[in-house]
Order: C-alpha cells, then structure tokens, then sequence
C-alpha cells in the first residue's frame, strides 16, 4: 500500500456515501429545538463549526458493503455524530479549550456549564434517535462504544502527571478513548447494512486499527501540528502533564540526564514557548515522532487487511483509501 497520499481528499473518501451525508446533516439540524433560544443558538453556532464526519461517513461507507436500509443508516450515523459532538463539548470544558476547528468553542462562547449540559442534550438526543427508530442494536452497540469511551477519558485523567507511562498502557487508553467510537460506527454500519456476524467482526477490527491510529497521529500532531491548519492550538497535551506516544518513546530512547530536565519541563505545567520548543526539539530528536507515525502506518495497514475479503465497490475502495489519508493528515 502507497501510505502518505496527501492527494487523496475527505471528497473522495465520502463520495460514495455523500447523498446520505447531506440526510445526516439534515437530521442533525432538526435536534436543535427553536423552542429554547440557548439551544437553537447553539446548534447554529455548532452547524457552522461543520466537522470531518468521520465516523458517519464509517457507518455509511460499512453499511453499503451490505444491503443497508438507507433511512437506518441514516439514522445510526446522525446518532454517531451526536455522541462525537456531545464528546467534544465535555471535553472542551474539562480541558478548558477556547478554540476548536478555527471557531470559539461552546464554553468560550457560554461557559462550561451551558457546554456540559448540551452536551449531555446530544447524548440523550442520539439514543432517542435510535430507540423512535426501533434501532435497539444500533443503540447497545453505541452504548457499549460510549462506556468504553468514557471509561478510556477517566484513564487518561488518571495517567495525568505520570510521566512513566508505558506505551502498553497508553495504547489500551486510546483503545477506549478514541477507537471504541470507530468500532461501534464499523459495528453499527455492519448491522445497517445487514452484514454477517464474521463481517462485522472484521470491521469492528478494522475501526479498532483505524481509531487507534487515528489518535497517534492526532498525538503527533498536538506536538508538531500547524495550529492554523489544524483550527485549535498545539501543545495541550504536554501542558496539561499527559505523556503520549511520541514522548513515551523519546523518553525511553534519551539519555538519563536529557530525560529528566524534560519530565522536569513537563511537570512543572507553566511550559513557555521557548521550554515548549526545547520539548519538541527533544521528541523529534529521540525518534519519538518517527515511531508514532510508523506505528500507525502499521495499523493502517493492519485495517487494510481486514476489509480485502470484502467484494469490490465504491464504498470499499474509499475504506482503503481512508486507511491510507489517515496516516498523512495534518489536521
């Protein structure tokens, strides 16, 4: 597989599976009630900070290697983007972020109250959803994903201020964290689109693959990122005291001395721009970028495999083409 196509587009993954995406857009917009004033404000301002879609599009793109139900599909996938949504406005409030895709978070705007609470709205909205369409697997598979979610933040919180996570450790974490919503949208869409117990077993592993490196590379680039392509500011994990991939790996490979004037660095949570700069200097030079960027180009190719037993089809070929764009994203 040709990993790093920058050439290939978000467009192009999505093709297949644009017509349903324009219904989930639609969908997402009916749950922004215009009975409350604060509600329908928010859901504007959340309509313009307009996402990737990854895990609908996962659901559709899975779905249609099937006979799906399209309004079913539909429906998974709006559920999908609201948990996602509903995600980031809590997370955004737990790490007092002010900035998300270019645009001023909800918290920002409101406060974190107001963010927690819709974000509470979007969950409950996302399994009503589910459960007026008679969605009941959908919604155990979403459940499920969700706990593992929320499991996987509450280990991130606790890991915060080691600095001697082992790179076991920290992969099961984003296992939770990250790729347990990838491997319900893989699941969901299997069951939208009516796919053996085998099949979705093989597409749960390869949003299982795709997810996990998914955060890797979102790892690497909260380090090294361009904070302007990427519409948020860099270096959130480093000053808030978590320890991912790239540093686990620079650490180990460092010398004794050099590793602890930068847990040093680290720990003291008031990193300037220029300690921040020393950081990055440091994870660079001790391989540690270039070991998470393998790592999930290894995974990338991990998730391939498992959808070849898959016949040929548009759908197919924009899964494949995802596993090779998301190892070369820069945002």
């Amino acid at each position: 597989m040709s990993m790093g196509k920058a050439s290939i587009s978000g467009d192009e993954i999505r093709a297949p599976v644009r017509r349903e995406l324009d219904l989930v857009e639609d969908a997402l917009a009916c749950i922004f009630s215009p009975d409350i004033t604060l509600v329908s404000a928010i859901g504007r301002h959340l309509t313009a900070v307009k996402g990737k879609l990854a895990r609908p599009t996962l659901v559709l793109l899975c779905a249609k290697l099937g006979s799906p139900d399209p309004a079913f599909a539909v429906k998974a996938a709006a559920a999908v983007e609201l948990i996602h949504t509903a995600t980031l406005l809590h997370d955004d409030s737990i790490d007092r972020s002010h900035l998300r895709r270019g645009l001023p978070t909800i918290n920002r705007l409101w406060n974190d109250q107001v963010s927690v609470i819709m974000g509470d709205h979007l969950f409950c909205a996302a399994f009503r959803l589910l459960h007026d369409a008679g969605l009941f697997e959908i919604a155990s598979v979403f459940s499920t994903g969700s706990d593992r979610l929320t499991f996987g933040e509450m280990s991130q919180m606790d890991l915060r201020g080691q600095m001697d996570v082992s790179e076991e450790t920290y992969t099961e974490m984003i296992r939770l964290k990250t790729a347990a919503l990838f491997i319900a949208s893989c699941e969901a869409g299997g069951l939208a689109g009516g796919l053996s117990a085998d099949h979705r077993a093989r597409l749960s592993k390869y949003g299982d693959y795709i997810g996990t490196a998914f955060q890797m590379i979102d790892d690497v680039l909260d380090i090294v990122g361009d904070e302007e392509t990427m519409g948020k500011p860099t270096g959130n994990d480093l000053r808030d005291g978590r320890i991912t991939l790239p540093v686990i790996v620079a650490l180990r490979n460092a010398g004794d001395t050099e590793a602890r004037r930068v847990i040093d660095i680290i720990s003291s949570k008031g990193t300037v721009a220029s300690d921040f700069k020393d950081v990055i200097d440091f994870v660079e030079s001790n391989g540690g970028i270039s070991y998470a960027r393998d790592r999930a180009a290894d995974l990338a190719v991990k998730a391939r495999a498992c959808i070849e037993g898959f016949g040929p089809s548009p759908a197919r070929r924009s899964l494949i083409l995802l596993t090779e764009r998301l190892v070369s994203r820069r945002k």
